[in-house]
């Protein structure tokens, strides 16, 4: 019995240790970037640390065509400019240990420039769900990413064809 005690223990998480486990890579569920979470005083942050497709295709026009992705459709036109890669999306995230979740959090959508309330829940130590809101959690939408800790993969744009 004190074996057992000792071993819980052992494997007890301390408060600011589970605030931690958010920390670290995680693949979105489209599976097309990588999202860097980390620590920020005493909230979390999240940055694109890598996309799929960094550089835009045909299908966005000869004029976009191989030119780097950037952030487009911000609402700030000297915003439009900047790359997504490196763009912080996810800011201000606050561990609450009694709901055992991050919130508090601003989450920014590059897709249509618009920002959401935004809190995130552990489902697994590898898998994370992040639910993006107006006003209150039940008006949202919710996204599950993936830990990774595999190097970075080469982006689509990268790959040249040997034909």
């Amino acid at each position: 019995m004190l074996l057992a005690l000792s071993c819980g223990a052992a494997f007890a998480q301390s408060p600011a240790s589970d605030a931690a486990a958010i920390t670290g890579d995680w693949l979105v569920e489209s599976r097309d970037a990588i999202i860097r979470i980390e620590p920020q005083g005493d909230t979390f942050v999240g940055t694109i640390v890598w996309q799929l497709h960094d550089t835009y295709g045909p299908e966005d026009g000869p004029e976009l065509n191989g030119k780097t992705v950037t952030d487009r459709h911000n609402p700030d036109p000297a915003l439009r400019s900047r790359p997504l890669t490196g763009l912080r999306l996810l800011w201000g995230l606050r561990y609450d240990s009694d709901a055992k979740a991050w919130v508090d959090g601003r989450v920014y959508n590059a897709d249509n420039g618009k920002e959401y309330h935004c809190e995130v829940h552990l489902r697994s130590p590898d898998r994370l769900v992040l639910r993006g809101y107006i006003g209150i959690p039940l008006l949202g939408g919710s996204t599950t990413w993936t830990r990774t800790h595999e190097p970075f993969p080469v982006p689509a744009s990268s790959v040249h064809s040997t034909n």
